[in-house]
């Protein structure tokens, strides 16, 4: 058995001295590599050319400029600039153009148009996805590193520059993670532009919005830039509110024409009271308006995040780069909840707990080297990192709650257990990953490999626990282009998942989840390589093992997911954007034959504007979302929905005003639920009618 726990695993210096050993390894080979380039540089002599200078007259743009909705060069699917075209796995990206368009404020704003995407209610406090039928509640990273420190709270799109969603698993290149594939958040850089950007919004709910873009260059060498957000609103539903702060500067240090260094920071200091949704009975969530509050009116989550990192590229020669980064975060939450549990609804009563539970604190600290180097026909990565999660968790429950109307709930005040000292977890965690790209001719073989040594500890209620595991994740693609323009590929990948995602250690579960990918597709660019278009076809089989008391494996749970996705995105002609994408996934519990929480079979999205002249864009799109189910066992049916969503924007000059309807046609649909049997009783209703009005200005 792979994996070792408690009183039966190995010494803790043998695991810890393999795992040095292989970063050892690495990073001698990429020191060895590195020293090798520089020599060469040092003793080439480049002759100089001199070029005649040309003056260029100045552009003068007066009225807001789009970039459109195609990325032609993705990078999260190999971390490296390989062409789009060769990178056997689909990934989608969500422009700034298209942020901007869909008056996005959160990240759950941007995943509309990803197709095998869908939004879910989670815990009510936080982002929450499902990709390919899968929970993606750990997946998000920030600039490729895990962004841990957030997972608990609504982020800020202020820094964002733009989404890239990989979908299926990727454990090959990030380490662990769930079946269903990763989002990265790409932040914006002081790249040396000067500028200040201010933006006011108001819409629906009292919804109020303030945010500042400030880049400049300060010297020859240094540049620097802060984006801020502050962020208020109520909520269609009653006694929900939220308050936001948000704030990144960052700056950027070129000491050379061959290094960049980007420091960075944000500060979030977040207000909410969760939403749990309403409950069911019969089969079907009860009857009532969108506004209706089954929670305590003093409920609240507040939480104080944390987050600063350090990015090194150091361009070595035309065909090398060693990027090296580093981040901290730090978060300290509370969050006293009011929720339905997961009983039957009788004579009309629904039953409540309270369940507090807070971060005193959760840090996690993370550091990552990799050397990317184009050598001929091959395009060759290596990399090794470390990441180490820390989490202090307060914990309290009350089931003294007096129950609730289903249908006509009372909103009152409920009990306050507060928040005694519950549990510390810590997750350390070693990967080292190669990464090969090797074309020959019209074909593209694509090779990734990594090891990761993972090391948990636990401490609740006096009782000491460990987990240890070692494992090793691969992808193996190829790739063949038809022409400049269209390629097909097939890949096959093996992926692995912490229960819990580390942050419990049941014995019962003591084993890893395994993920497999099998996956084929076409991409192509159209009209003019101004779309891009993806389809594929993909199964993914995972298996949750499940362990006695002497953690041997003695059962084990198996999914499969196999669907096809379409995706297109980009221009159709220089004034018109599109972007528009295709679901079909029948997910499957293997034992019961049933369908699992949250995940329809079908989605479809469809996204365009169009700007008939300088000052003026319009447009709008459709969401469907079909038939879907949750609280386990397909216990109660969330029927499928569309919701419209426009948008029109007038320029002039450097004002820009934009005006964005959701939910058009005030469409009462089911959002989602939370995962697991609590979901029978916790169904988010989605928002009616809401509209959001932007005012830009560009100093």
């Amino acid at each position: 058995m792979d994996l070792i726990m408690s009183h039966h695993q190995p010494k803790p210096l043998v695991t810890a001295v393999r795992a040095q050993l292989f970063l050892a390894m690495m990073t001698t080979g990429l020191t060895m590599v590195v020293s090798q380039q520089v020599a060469a540089q040092e003793t080439a002599i480049q002759p100089l050319t001199t070029l005649p200078s040309t003056t260029l007259a100045p552009i003068v743009v007066m009225a807001k400029t789009y970039e459109g909705y195609a990325a032609y060069a993705p990078t999260s699917g190999t971390k490296t600039q390989t062409e789009w075209l060769d990178v056997p796995q689909s990934v989608s990206v969500v422009t700034k153009t298209e942020l901007e368009d869909r008056g996005a404020v959160r990240v759950m704003d941007a995943m509309k148009g990803v197709a095998g995407l869908n939004n879910t209610l989670g815990e009510g406090s936080r982002d929450e996805f499902v990709l390919r039928g899968f929970n993606g509640l750990n997946d998000v990273y920030s600039d490729g590193m895990r962004d841990d420190g957030k997972l608990q709270s609504y982020r800020s799109l202020a820094n964002v520059e733009r989404v890239e969603v990989v979908k299926g698993p990727a454990g090959a290149l990030y380490g662990r993670g769930s079946a269903g594939g990763i989002i990265n958040l790409v932040s914006k850089k002081a790249e040396g532009d000067d500028f200040d950007k201010v933006q006011a919004q108001v819409g629906s709910d009292g919804l109020a919005v303030a945010r500042v873009d400030s880049s400049h260059k300060l010297s020859d060498t240094v540049n620097a830039r802060i984006n801020a957000e502050y962020r208020r609103s109520d909520s269609y539903v009653d006694h929900i509110d939220s308050n936001d702060v948000f704030i990144a500067p960052t700056v950027r240090w070129q000491p050379t024409d061959q290094q960049t260094l980007d420091f960075s920071l944000d500060f979030m200091r977040q207000h909410l009271v969760p939403y749990r949704g309403v409950p069911s009975k019969d089969g079907k969530p009860v009857d009532v308006p969108p506004n209706t509050f089954y929670g305590g009116t003093n409920d609240y989550q507040d939480s104080d995040t944390w987050h600063a990192n350090v990015n090194h590229e150091f361009d070595i020669n035309d065909g090398l780069k060693w990027t090296n980064r580093a981040s901290y975060s730090n978060i300290t939450l509370e969050q006293k909840g009011t929720r339905q549990s997961s009983a039957d609804v009788v004579n009309d009563k629904v039953e409540r707990t309270v369940n507090n539970f807070g971060y005193d604190p959760r840090t996690s600290k993370t550091l990552q080297s990799e050397l990317a180097w184009n050598k001929g026909s091959h395009e060759l990565l290596f990399g090794a990192d470390y990441n180490d999660i820390d989490i202090d968790l307060t914990l309290a429950t009350d089931k003294n709650v007096p129950p609730t109307s289903a249908t006509n709930p009372s909103a009152g005040p409920t009990p306050n257990p507060g928040f005694p000292a519950f549990r510390k977890n810590s997750t350390q965690s070693i990967g080292v990953f190669a990464q090969d790209v090797y074309h020959i001719g019209d074909w593209s073989l694509v090779g990734n490999v990594r090891y990761d040594n993972m090391r948990l500890s636990q401490n609740a209620n006096g009782k000491d626990s460990e987990l240890n595991d070692d494992k090793f994740s691969y992808r193996t693609g190829v790739v063949y282009k038809f022409n400049d323009a269209t390629s097909a590929y097939a890949t096959v990948a093996r992926s692995w998942q912490l229960p819990y995602s580390g942050t419990f250690i049941n014995p019962k579960l003591g084993a890893l989840y395994q993920t497999d990918l099998k996956e084929i597709g076409v991409k192509t660019y159209l009209n003019n390589d101004d779309i891009m278009l993806n389809a594929s076809l993909y199964r993914i089989d995972k298996e949750d093992p499940k362990t006695n008391d002497n953690r041997e494996v003695t059962d084990k749970d198996e999914f499969r997911h196999q669907g096809l996705e379409l995706e297109a995105r980009g221009k159709l002609s220089d004034n018109w954007d599109v972007s528009a994408g295709y679901s079909y996934l029948d997910a499957e519990d293997k034992k019961t034959g049933l369908t699992p929480n949250d995940v329809p079979k079908q989605t479809f999205s469809l996204w365009t504007a169009y700007q008939p002249a300088d000052q003026w864009r319009i447009g709008g799109g459709v969401n469907y979302i079909s038939d879907r189910y949750a609280g386990d066992a397909e216990a109660v049916e969330l029927a499928g929905y569309t919701t419209v969503d426009l948008m029109t924007a007038y320029s002039m000059g450097k004002h820009n005003l934009q005006l964005n309807l959701n939910n058009a046609l005030d469409k009462e649909y089911a959002l989602g639920a939370t995962n697991g049997t609590s979901g029978k009783n916790q169904i988010g209703l989605g928002a009616p009618r809401t509209w959001l009005l932007t005012y830009n200005y560009e100093f």
